[in-house]
């Protein structure tokens, strides 16, 4: 795990200098203006995608609620939404983990999109849903990108796969919420939430890591 310690702002603006397609693909470097709310942040996070081991492929098809499950089996729990951002963005507030402008290359973002069954997704058969999953598979071992790394030294917080995080900000509608897009959502960032899917759903691209408190200092 690292630790990630700093000051988390709710909203930040930037100045865009890439726009299509109604996302935003470059930021002016170093401009910015952090505003309210400001969070302290100081938690330790898992370096890798659940099950946090460089070169496994990461866990998908878990519910929030399977997923709080994994991370307080070892004594862990899922991270908060701001403890995500601030880790992925550090205390520069990069809109990329590696900096201004999105580069297609440097994390698993720009796989193309295949189509999906979701009553085979939603089969009450094991068998059936793990198939599925299966053929919309383009995620990649964790790591394998070596670029796609935090100014924390956190990887694949930008795609690869979604994650799950506990909401910080009250006016989503769920506890739960995700991060990060996945490999076939070229725009994803630090910032932006899907704040659309309660604890039970699960899909085909979203997995998670765990975030614990650290040990008190001296």
């Amino acid at each position: 795990m690292v630790l990630v310690e700093g000051t988390h702002s709710e909203n930040v603006q930037r100045i865009c200098t890439s726009y299509r397609g109604g996302h935003c693909y470059g930021f002016f470097p170093g401009l910015f203006a952090a505003e309210p709310r400001f969070t302290p942040v100081r938690t330790c996070m898992d370096r890798h995608e659940w099950p946090n081991r460089a070169g496994a492929l990461p866990v998908v098809m878990l519910r929030y609620v399977e997923a709080e499950r994994e991370c307080a089996a070892v004594g862990k729990r899922l991270c908060t939404e701001f403890e995500w951002e601030l880790a992925c963005e550090g205390p520069a507030a990069l809109p990329f983990p590696y900096g201004y402008a999105q580069d297609p290359a440097a994390c698993n973002v720009s796989k193309p999109y295949r189509g999906i069954s979701e009553r085979r997704l939603a089969s009450s058969d094991p068998a059936v849903r793990a198939a599925e999953t299966q053929r919309l598979w383009q995620g990649e071992p964790s790591g394998s990108y070596p670029a796609c790394v935090s100014p924390y030294g956190v990887v694949d917080l930008v795609g690869n796969v979604e994650e799950w995080v506990s909401t910080s900000r009250p006016e989503w509608p769920h506890r739960s919420s995700l991060k990060g897009g996945y490999w076939s959502k070229p725009w994803a960032g630090c910032r932006g939430t899907n704040d659309s899917h309660g604890p039970m759903f699960r899909f085909y691209e979203i997995g998670f890591r765990c975030c614990k408190e650290p040990a008190a200092g001296p």
